[in-house]
């Protein structure tokens, strides 16, 4: 994991694509919810742990922007809180918040940390955070229906499954992404290099399904790598340029996969590659496994596809506009907002955050 993660604040965000408004009102919300919090735990070792691991968690979730209760807390969905605390328990987690803490902080000097946080102190952070976003909800600074996410289960326990079609958001596909980067294992590279091609090329299952390593080829006039599709039905193909974090991701499966003849995309059994067609039904269980770490709601490669950008729908929403009328029940209203309905339409100056950057393991 690279402290560029943490950095996301240095690229100036759009609007539309910032996970965090740093505006003066929006963090006094967050703060009043915050101490509403602290006041009810009893003086002493309590408040001052729970203050301790919020203070980790803005950290974290800021690039080291915010390092105590001054954070916009309603406006954490429940794919920042998952990711988050899956950054905490890396080890070298607390050495990096540190780093960060000092680079914001000049007058702060640098502490020995320990390699990582007790487990104890991540519950902490958990509980505390979990604490906090309730005081949200009391205070009405959190519409429940913007963050049901793994709150929303069934009588026994399982998480719910949504088969209606869904916008996912882009903080939503950076969660996934970096999902797939924290995973050490074999599936980790296949599976981002999927949902990458399935937001950035608006490929569907049956696209990616029906890739070949015969797909891949380098166009010489771009100087660029590209994978060729062709849809069901369609009368020609077209070519799709990968992505940087594409081209990672694809050299990093090919190196597991091997580059002999097949599909592109094959099932993983106990670590191994076996050179066969992914089923929709893998597809369908590689992308409930990915939603359940990511901490996002249940999606398919279709609904990537028609939420990202450069999709015709995506097109076809923006040359409707904002002001036309919405169809009740449509299948893309969305289930997630960047912000707590409650924000100002326009917040001049204010700085904005998007998280995370990326994470990388090892690096």
């Amino acid at each position: 994991m690279s402290a560029d993660a943490y950095g996301a604040h240095h690229n100036t965000p759009t609007d539309d694509s910032a996970d965090f408004c740093l505006a003066p009102e929006e963090v006094s919300k967050g703060e009043q919810a915050a101490a509403a919090y602290i006041a009810s735990l009893k003086a002493g070792d309590g408040r001052r742990s729970a203050e301790d691991a919020l203070g980790t968690l803005a950290t974290v979730i800021s690039g080291g922007v915010c390092d105590d209760l001054r954070f916009p807390w309603h406006q954490v969905r429940t794919y920042h809180q998952a990711l988050a605390l899956s950054i905490v328990k890396e080890p070298g987690a607390p050495t990096k918040v540190e780093l960060l803490r000092c680079r914001h902080d000049h007058t702060r000097r640098f502490q020995q940390m320990p390699e990582s946080y007790p487990a104890k102190h991540v519950q902490k952070m958990r509980v505390s955070l979990r604490r906090v976003m309730e005081e949200c909800r009391s205070l009405g600074f959190l519409d429940d229906e913007l963050d049901q996410g793994l709150e929303s289960a069934t009588s026994n326990g399982s998480r719910a499954r949504n088969t209606r079609e869904r916008v996912v958001t882009d903080g939503e596909v950076r969660a996934l992404l970096s999902a797939c980067d924290m995973d050490s294992g074999v599936a980790g590279c296949r599976d981002a290099l999927m949902l990458g091609l399935a937001w950035f090329g608006c490929l569907k299952t049956v696209d990616l399904i029906n890739l070949s390593l015969g797909t891949l080829a380098f166009d010489q006039r771009q100087q660029r790598m590209t994978i060729k599709v062709k849809a069901p039905g369609a009368k020609r193909s077209r070519r799709i340029p990968l992505q940087n974090d594409e081209l990672i991701a694809l050299e990093d499966w090919l190196e597991v996969r091997g580059r002999g003849d097949g599909p592109l995309f094959s099932p993983i059994t106990r670590g191994r590659v076996e050179i066969r067609r992914l089923s929709a039904a893998d597809v369908k269980k590689l992308c409930d496994d990915r939603s359940e770490q990511a901490g996002v709601l249940p999606f398919s490669p279709n609904d990537l596809c028609k939420s990202s950008p450069h999709s015709v729908e995506a097109g076809r929403r923006k040359r409707v506009g904002s002001d036309a009328p919405k169809e009740a029940g449509s299948a893309f209203s969305p289930l997630y907002s960047s912000y707590s309905s409650n924000e100002p339409e326009e917040t001049p100056g204010a700085e904005r955050i998007t998280f995370p950057y990326r994470v990388r393991i090892g690096s």
